[in-house]
């Protein structure tokens, strides 16, 4: 007859049901890295694209004064993630920038990359200082 083994609150155990945890955890902990995985990207997203924001708006503003390009995409550059891509648009008596930063999914660069992007525009005061609107 089979010793019936004890559990750590006394209660009895079936010798079938040893390892199941073990088992389980097995299944379920890479479903949870890649969970995290995901949540990590996004949030990663989340943060480049605020800070594609920030320098857009930084860039818009020195651009809005007459700043030569160079200055301003220097500017852009030193708000925005590393590697982001900033254009500077003079037209209609307005200034467009906009700064576009790659996301490389689950942190891999191996991986493809989402694009994420932040955009300002200001009165080009260069232009006159007139308001389109």
């Amino acid at each position: 007859m089979p010793r019936t083994r004890r559990g750590v609150n006394g209660a009895a155990r079936r010798p079938s049901e040893s390892g199941a945890v073990t088992a389980e955890t097995a299944v379920v902990l890479p479903a949870l890295v890649v969970v995290f995985a995901v949540l990590a990207t996004g949030a990663q997203a989340v943060q480049r694209q605020l800070a594609c924001a920030d320098a857009a708006r930084v860039a818009a503003r020195l651009a809005a004064r007459g700043e030569s390009v160079d200055d301003v995409r220097r500017a852009a550059q030193s708000v925005a993630p590393e590697r982001a891509v900033v254009s500077v648009v003079r037209s209609d008596g307005l200034v467009r920038v906009t700064v576009t930063a790659r996301v490389p999914l689950l942190g891999l660069g191996a991986l493809p990359t989402v694009d994420v992007a932040g955009r300002a525009v200001a009165a080009d005061e260069e232009a006159g200082g007139e308001r389109p609107w």
